[in-house]
């Protein structure tokens, strides 16, 4: 079973990912803001993170360069999830280093356990 660190102002989305995860043969994690990613991170470092795009006080781009400067955190997967899938905010969220980029509406149970197969160790 992984961990997967759910990051995302949003509760309900959290929970539903939290949820989904579960049914997948994993743990979810949320947290609401971007600077509890980084306490929860120095604590334990999660098997990836779903981080959202746009929250407020940190935005997601500013939690994964922070995730990528830490060498505790520099090698774990990064999957940027947000409802904005605007192309040059795909870009630069790649060109920092994130693993992947789901749009959130567009992302589906099936889809979601074969995109984390990627990422995630066999249950």
């Amino acid at each position: 079973m992984a961990t997967v660190l759910i990051v995302d102002d949003q509760r309900e989305t959290g929970h539903l990912l939290s949820r989904i995860l579960c049914y997948l043969g994993h743990r979810g994690v949320h947290v609401p803001s971007g600077e509890d990613a980084l306490k929860y991170v120095s604590d334990s470092p999660p098997d990836a993170v779903l981080l959202d795009y746009m929250m407020p006080g940190m935005d997601g781009l500013e939690v994964l360069r922070a995730l990528r400067n830490d060498p505790r955190t520099k090698k774990v997967p990064v999957i940027m999830f947000s409802a904005n899938s605007d192309p040059k905010i795909v870009e630069s969220a790649m060109k920092e280093g994130a693993s992947d980029y789901w749009v959130k509406a567009s992302l589906a149970i099936n889809d979601m356990q074969s995109r984390l197969s990627r990422w995630l160790p066999p249950n």
